[in-house]
């Protein structure tokens, strides 16, 4: 069972310290997937790599690679969990694979 506070996870009764605010966070095929609030990242420069998959135990297994170079891109919505898609700010429909972070497709949706 997950449970989330601001930017603590509570994971089957370890607690996971994290580095931004949790916007979103689910378990899915033994890893966790976490999505951080877009708005968390401060810089006006840079992407924000804000989908993460983690173990239990709060070790990274992955971050998702985003769709873009430009700076400012990062992940603002997961359209689906299975498949695993998330949505970017700059209009990209992405399915990432669940073991790697890496993009399978996507497909401009504006």
């Amino acid at each position: 069972m997950i449970d989330l506070s601001d930017k603590v996870l509570f994971v089957d009764g370890n607690v996971l310290e994290l580095e931004f605010p949790v916007a979103e966070a689910f378990e899915l095929d033994k890893i966790i997937i976490i999505l951080y609030d877009p708005d968390a990242y401060a810089s006006k420069f840079g992407q924000f790599p804000n989908l993460i998959a983690l173990l239990p135990s709060g070790e990274r297994l992955w971050t998702a690679e985003l769709p873009t170079t430009t700076s400012g891109d990062r992940y603002y919505k997961i359209a689906s969990r299975i498949p695993l898609v998330a949505y970017s700010i700059y209009s990209e429909e992405c399915e990432i694979d669940p073991a790697t972070g890496r993009i399978i497709s996507h497909r401009f949706i504006k």
